[in-house]
Order: structure tokens, then C-alpha cells, then sequence
């Protein structure tokens, strides 16, 4: 399989005029395509952070981040912007949705923003929001919706856009143990069905079976991986 997304030898350093935290201490990683991996670590082991750099939304103290071969930070925040938009999805803990807007308008932001026509992008949102059994849910909002309802409008919306990678930050961590396993499965779904990549965050090892390969971080450096 063709490698997807590599870093290389992460360092990144948050620095106050009190404190100094290395978040990042030289880590390597390297994901092949439409893989569906784990990145497993304490709390403050430097999971999101590693998220938020592959992702282009942090950038590194030093080290760098290739897409298909590509070196992310050599480009323009411009071309950043677009990358974000059609090649990366991204799901969070607080799944972030508008509460102005419908489940449907949620999922319909980022075909809006990278261009689309309302009509494709509502055609697009409806036809993912029913393959993540939502269908009866479009024109709720997202107070009106369960905690794993909230979350699936997430993954349909870090979807939209038929991104190549989809990096999860802690998606489960809100939900209890039945509501956790049921969001993994679609997103393992998904996986299979699109053949898209996805790396998701969390210290939850009941979710370790559903993994192709699980990276271990600790203190800021990949520990070990298995696959």
C-alpha cells in the first residue's frame, strides 16, 4: 500500500515565560493508504497534538509532515486552507456542531465553503447523513439529538468531502461503552466501504479489535507500534 501521510522527527515546544512543555519530542510515524489505525496514549501524551500537526491545524517546532510525498508546511496558508478542506476530515471529542444550524446544514458547511453549489451539497450531506442511519434526523438541531446521534453528524461532516484521511481525537470519549463501540464500527465501516484512511486518537483499549495497527505514544515519542 502507498503511503498516505509521514512525519518526520516532530518536536513541538509550547513556551510561556514561566514554563516550557516539549508536547513532541522527535516522532515518527508513517501511514499507509485506507489503513485504520490507533494512536493510544495517557492523557498529555501528546495524542492531539500529533493530530492537530498531521492535520495541518498546529504547526511543528521543527520536523516535517509529507502528504503523498508532499512537504505540508512548504506550502502557502492558502493552499493549507485547501488541503484541510478536500483532503482531510477531522472528528473531536466535542464534536463542535452549530447549534443555529440543522444536522443537515452542519454536514453541508464544508461542500459550502470549498465551493459547492447548495443543491450538490445538500444532495451529498442527505445521501451520508442516511448511510450513518440519520436519515430522520436532517432537520433537527444538534441540542434536539443524542450524544451518539451528535457524533455521527460529526463523522458524516469529516466525510463530506470525500477526504483521503480522517483524524479522530478522542471521538468516544463522551459516550458510554455501547454508544463508544457503535462509533467505531461505523467509522471501521466507512473504513472499508471508501477505502478511506483514518487514525483515531484515544485511551480506550476496548476499541484495540477493531485496529489494523496501533501506534503508542508516551511523553511525546512513539513508543511501539503493532500491526
Amino acid at each position: 500500500m502507498e503511503t498516505i501521510i509521514k512525519a518526520e522527527n516532530l518536536v513541538k515546544i509550547y513556551e510561556t515565560e514561566s514554563d516550557r512543555v516539549e508536547a513532541l519530542r522527535g516522532v515518527n510515524i508513517e501511514l499507509k493508504e485506507g489503513e485504520f489505525s490507533l494512536l493510544m496514549g495517557a492523557s498529555g501524551s501528546g495524542k492531539s497534538t500529533l493530530l492537530h500537526i498531521l492535520g495541518t491545524l498546529d504547526k511543528p517546532t521543527s520536523g516535517k509532515v509529507f502528504f503523498r510525498g508532499k512537504d505540508l508546511f512548504a506550502l502557502s496558508e492558502r493552499e493549507l486552507s485547501r488541503f484541510r478542506n478536500q483532503k482531510v476530515g477531522f472528528v473531536f471529542q466535542f464534536h463542535y456542531l452549530i447549534n443555529e444550524l440543522t444536522v443537515l446544514e452542519n454536514v453541508m458547511v464544508p461542500l459550502l465553503i470549498g465551493g459547492k453549489k447548495k443543491e450538490e451539497a445538500e444532495e451529498r450531506a442527505k445521501e451520508l447523513l442516511k448511510s450513518v442511519g440519520l436519515g430522520h434526523r436532517l432537520s433537527h438541531r444538534p441540542f434536539e439529538i443524542s450524544g451518539g446521534e451528535k457524533q455521527r453528524v460529526a463523522v458524516a461532516r469529516a466525510l463530506v468531502n470525500s477526504p483521503e484521511i480522517v483524524l479522530a481525537d478522542e471521538p468516544t470519549g463522551n459516550l458510554d461503552s455501547r454508544t463508544a463501540h457503535a462509533v467505531i464500527s461505523l467509522m471501521k465501516e466507512l473504513n472499508r466501504e471508501l477505502g478511506t484512511t483514518f487514525l483515531i486518537a484515544t485511551h480506550n483499549a476496548e476499541l484495540e479489535s477493531y485496529a489494523d495497527g496501533i501506534y503508542f505514544i508516551k511523553d511525546g515519542l512513539i513508543v511501539d507500534k503493532t500491526q
